[in-house]
């Protein structure tokens, strides 16, 4: 005979319920913090009934989950995360009727009636290169912000930065020490200018003399938003410090993850691609994890986000929509960066890519760009794991 733990997950909580496949119900529905006194007690009362043959299933909601699959692993237990979308589908009804405990009884019923695959916890590698790869994107969107800030805050202190330290230049490490030590027209106007090219000389610039009396003219002649002593320009030269510190720390999680990426027995196949380089092959590596738990390229796609929305109603033709994005968003970025460097680099190095084939096919047929680039990450995902399922032949 089978038995289900169902537990309903929240935050910090969640409510547990032991029940058979006979519809019993041996452990009633009851609260249990995630803790170790209350895991402990919930395993000591599962012991206690003598029972074999228990499972565990519980949605997967982000990281709330976390410990107590973690328990429950540690402890050999058959557990099986699944999908909150699968289970919600499952549970729909015509009643509004909603508790934690009707929860519990839903997934453990869901349990008895369908087949899921046994969670299998992944290798450390790939769950510290998970991590890092998630604090990578993390520190690039905060980056993001602070980099629209930090331009609005030059244009109300010294408008002529832009010109001076051109494009992308102006978030360099040189540009932004300068801008945290001098963020403000008239404290360079009140600065010597041997101080200035000193600055530059130290930094090991080429042309240090020629910079610094270029931008002492630019800020004798500005004449900016905001005086010196405003608060905007003590706010300018903090996120000058931000900016270079984020920096820094993501070109660290780059190094990181390469070099975890390298103990991959994928890496030198996905890196063999032509367009994809080292960190791209490190941040695939990083989201997919192990590659091999996929079985065909539908699971794939899907997993990603990339698999076409369907509908049809009675006589309607099928109509394939867009993509589902429903699956992994950072993966699916990648990937889309990816064919744009593929199709952008192939007709310069004068490669016939099979990638850059296809979607010159696509766009014949009609598509728009985006449409045609969509297209091909579907295309780069299967050659992805052709690549890897060769490996584990």
């Amino acid at each position: 005979m089978q038995n289900c733990l169902a537990i309903d997950v929240a935050k910090g909580k969640s409510m547990v319920s032991l029940i058979s496949s006979c519809g019993e119900v041996l452990i009633d529905p009851y609260e249990i913090n995630h803790s170790i006194n209350d895991f402990t007690n919930l395993l000591n009362r599962i012991k206690k009934l003598k029972l074999d043959n228990i499972s565990v299933i519980m949605e997967s909601t982000g990281i709330y989950h976390r410990p107590i699959e973690r328990f429950f692993l540690e402890n050999n237990f058959k557990v099986y995360t699944i999908n909150a979308l699968y289970s919600k589908m499952y549970k729909r009804n015509l009643r509004k009727t909603k508790t934690d405990k009707l929860d519990c009884i839903s997934l453990a019923e869901l349990f008895f009636t369908t087949d899921f695959k046994q969670y299998i916890k992944p290798d450390d590698l790939y769950l510290n290169m998970n991590a890092l790869s998630r604090q990578y994107f993390a520190l690039c969107d905060l980056c993001t912000n602070i980099k629209n800030r930090y331009k609005n805050l030059i244009y109300l202190c010294f408008p002529e930065y832009e010109i001076i330290f051109k494009g992308e230049m102006i978030y360099s490490n040189i540009a932004l020490s300068f801008i945290e030590k001098y963020p403000h027209a008239d404290i360079i106007s009140n600065t010597r200018i041997d101080a200035l090219q000193n600055f530059f000389r130290k930094s090991n610039f080429r042309y240090w003399k020629r910079k610094a009396n270029i931008i002492k003219e630019y800020a004798l002649k500005s004449y900016p938003s905001v005086n010196m002593n405003d608060e905007s320009v003590s706010n300018l030269s903090q996120l000058a410090r931000l900016i270079n510190d984020y920096q820094k720390e993501i070109e660290t999680i780059k190094y990181k993850l390469i070099f975890l990426a390298k103990k991959s027995k994928y890496f030198e196949s996905i890196n063999s691609i032509f367009g994809i380089g080292e960190f791209t092959t490190s941040i695939i590596i990083a989201e997919l994890g192990d590659i091999n738990r996929f079985n065909n390229i539908k699971e794939l796609t899907a997993y990603c986000g990339l698999d076409p929305s369907i509908k049809q109603s009675g006589r309607s033709i099928d109509i394939h929509g867009p993509i589902s994005k429903s699956g992994n968003k950072y993966l699916r970025k990648i990937l889309f960066v990816s064919c744009l460097n593929i199709v952008r680099l192939s007709p310069k190095c004068h490669i016939e890519n099979d990638i850059e084939i296809y979607y010159r096919k696509k766009r014949n047929e009609g598509k728009h760009h985006y449409a045609a680039i969509i297209a091909c990450t579907t295309k780069l995902l299967r050659k992805i794991l052709a690549l890897c399922k060769q490996l584990d032949k």
